[in-house]
């Protein structure tokens, strides 16, 4: 009796792939730290499969060639820095344009045309002095509503009309000996910044003058008084914090923009600001407990903005006086150059710096052509 050859073989064949599986385990183990370092590589790298394309059991002898690619590290982009020439250029902004105003009735239409009739009463306002209680609502019927909303707004502050409330804030920067230094106008009186400045500051025709406030007073610091008078400190950066202006001046007095009595009022153009030579003037001043800290050059730079870009001034000029260095770098910081120096009976000279529409524009907007965006509407940015 013959045995079958093929179970022989079969043991056979068996035995010798269970004597390799055992050598390549006892292979393995020889050395423990060895393997532990390539399953930390292939956990770390993703070359999974890599051993068993190497050893030919479960696969060709490129089994393991896509598993051994690696990550890329990718590279950061370099940044590349904008030149703007040691200057950061204006990043303000024109604001909104208003809803557009409802069509008045045809009863308001016959009051109007009643009211505008030569020789017929008109309301008027005091000529000078404090305004009183009654002149209060007189003086909201001048203000369309774009003027009394009329206000610029910087990261830290709040540009807005100046209020009657204001006159204690007022009087502790004018009559501070330290504000008083770089100023011209002396030592005022109590009477004299009622009369002379709030009235002035509130009801003046051809000047933008802004109060200057802060949206978060918590984030304004008070530095200590010092030698500052003690009715003039303050403790906290609440209201009125100190005033900035623009003063517009006519080469051609016949050319006033200002509104006229029975004319739909429309806010200048360019051509109309360059046919009159309208130029404008800077002046400014903030409570002393505030200085150093960029405030007043956050309202500066943005006053100086709303002149070119807005008012269409074809020039702008600031004129510390000599000593007042800071206020000097605040001008020559802008853009504005040096261009002659002023005598005063004041015995303060001025040094005058000017910057023209075009000069500005190329400063603060490179590669952009002078645009007239309000010019010929019927708001208020005056």
């Amino acid at each position: 009796m013959t045995t079958d050859p093929r179970p022989y073989e079969g043991s056979e064949v068996l035995d010798t792939v269970v004597k390799a599986l055992d050598g390549a385990r006892l292979k393995e183990s020889e050395d423990p730290y060895k393997a532990d370092a390539e399953d930390h590589d292939q956990g770390r790298d993703g070359d999974s499969g890599e051993d068993q394309g190497e050893d030919g059991v479960d696969g060709g002898a490129n089994g393991g060639g896509e598993g051994r690619k690696k990550k890329k590290k990718k590279k950061k982009p370099k940044s590349k820095a904008k030149k703007t020439g040691g200057f950061k250029p204006n990043q303000g902004t024109i604001p909104e344009e208003l809803p557009p105003i409802s069509m008045e009735t045809a009863e308001e239409r016959a009051r109007w045309e009643r009211d505008i009739v030569p020789g017929y009463p008109t309301i008027t306002l005091p000529t000078w002095g404090l305004l009183g209680d009654r002149a209060k609502n007189v003086l909201s019927s001048f203000w369309t509503p774009s003027c009394k909303r009329l206000e610029l707004v910087t990261p830290r502050l709040r540009l807005r009309q100046v209020e009657l409330g204001d006159l204690t804030a007022i009087r502790r920067i004018k009559t501070e000996p330290v504000v008083q230094k770089t100023q011209l106008y002396g030592s005022p009186s109590i009477s004299d910044i009622k009369e002379a400045f709030l009235n002035r500051y509130v009801r003046s025709s051809d000047e933008f003058i802004f109060a200057i406030t802060a949206i978060n007073p918590g984030e304004i610091e008070v530095k200590p008084p010092e030698n500052i008078k003690s009715m003039n400190r303050i403790s906290n950066a609440e209201g009125y914090l100190g005033n900035i202006a623009l003063s517009l001046e006519y080469s051609d007095a016949s050319q006033s923009h200002l509104p006229r009595k029975g004319r739909v009022y429309t806010q200048p153009s360019f051509k109309d600001m360059d046919k009159a030579g309208v130029t404008g003037k800077l002046f400014y001043e903030i409570h002393p407990q505030l200085w150093g800290q960029g405030i007043m050059s956050e309202a500066f730079e943005e006053v100086l903005r709303f002149g070119m870009e807005e008012v269409g001034c074809t020039v702008l000029a600031s004129d510390p006086t000599i000593g007042n260095d800071p206020s000097v770098k605040l001008c020559t910081k802008n853009g504005l150059k040096y261009t002659k120096t002023v005598q005063n009976r004041f015995n303060k000279p001025q040094l005058f710096h000017e910057i023209t529409r075009a000069e500005w524009w190329t400063r603060n907007r490179l590669g952009k052509e002078i645009s007239d965006h309000w010019g010929g509407k019927e708001v208020c940015r005056w």
